[in-house]
């Protein structure tokens, strides 16, 4: 039987990420996939000004009323991007009342990088990401994200010391598995290092490091590890699936120099079938 999912996060109209990534690799990966947007954009916000932006908020509770009065539920609710810290309750109480016996919540903290938070963000933002990070069951943060949950100074390549320091912060806020994207220990690799609490095991993927940065890389990756994790998989498994899947997005991108706003994840996912 396939798994269900319900991912939160915005619709950004153009420019490849949260949903519109989200939705098609996760379905791509086999798993059926409901979406409960947050916003809706003109375009994402990095790269682009001007954007429009139409809160959401206030339609969250009856969609997620609507499906438990159905009798609707998940094996998995997936957080993406967050614009509004009213969301962070009504994913919590939709936690307690969409998920199945032992569906798992999985927080993507996407508000920040490079470390700076995203332009239309601010530290309430991130007071309200700490709260779902402490009832989630994984969470996905890259290293930006990870210094605003901490408290810690952000590290642009911090040393595997460093980075097990990271991840037991993390780990200690509650989560019982953590993945930390983006550790980079030698000029021309990258990737992603992980902590599961339950089983007491660290582990740790490396790829080829593509000298070329775009947007939306961080919701292909954890839209291919949130896809494994449900469908069962290990962790060492996706951590695989999720970098090598991002690095071929990325070189499939390099090739088009007006293709900035994000990856051409369309013909790899193609490349499955």
């Amino acid at each position: 039987m396939s798994k269900k999912i319900v991912t939160v996060q915005d619709i950004s109209c153009y420019g490849q990420c949260s949903i519109t990534v989200a939705l098609p690799v996760l379905s791509a990966f086999g798993v059926e996939t409901a979406i409960l947007p947050s916003a809706i954009l003109s375009t994402h916000t990095g790269g682009f000004t001007g954007f429009t932006v139409h809160d959401l908020t206030e339609e969250m509770p009856g969609i997620v009323n609507h499906w438990i009065r159905e009798g609707i539920k998940f094996d998995a609710i997936y957080t993406g991007y967050i614009g509004d810290t009213r969301q962070f309750d009504i994913i919590n109480d939709a936690r307690k009342t969409l998920l199945n016996d032992r569906g798992l919540l999985i927080v993507d903290p996407a508000m920040a990088d490079w470390g700076k938070l995203y332009s239309a963000l601010d530290e309430t933002i991130v007071e309200g990401m700490k709260k779902i990070v402490r009832t989630a069951d994984v969470i996905l943060p890259n290293l930006t994200e990870a210094a605003f949950l901490t408290g810690r100074d952000y590290i642009e390549r911090p040393n595997k010391e460093q980075v097990r320091e990271i991840i037991a912060d993390l780990s200690a806020m509650g989560p019982d598995t953590v993945i930390l994207t983006g550790v980079s220990y030698e000029e021309n690799k990258i990737g992603a290092a992980a902590y599961c609490r339950s089983t007491d095991t660290y582990h740790e993927y490396f790829t080829e490091r593509v000298p070329k940065n775009y947007h939306g890389t961080g919701d292909v990756f954890s839209s291919v590890a949130v896809a494994d994790i449900v469908n069962g998989k290990s962790i060492d498994e996706s951590l695989k699936d999720a970098c090598e899947f991002t690095v071929k997005c990325i070189k499939n991108t390099l090739g088009d120099p007006n293709h900035d706003y994000g990856v051409k994840f369309e013909s790899v996912i193609a490349e499955k079938k």
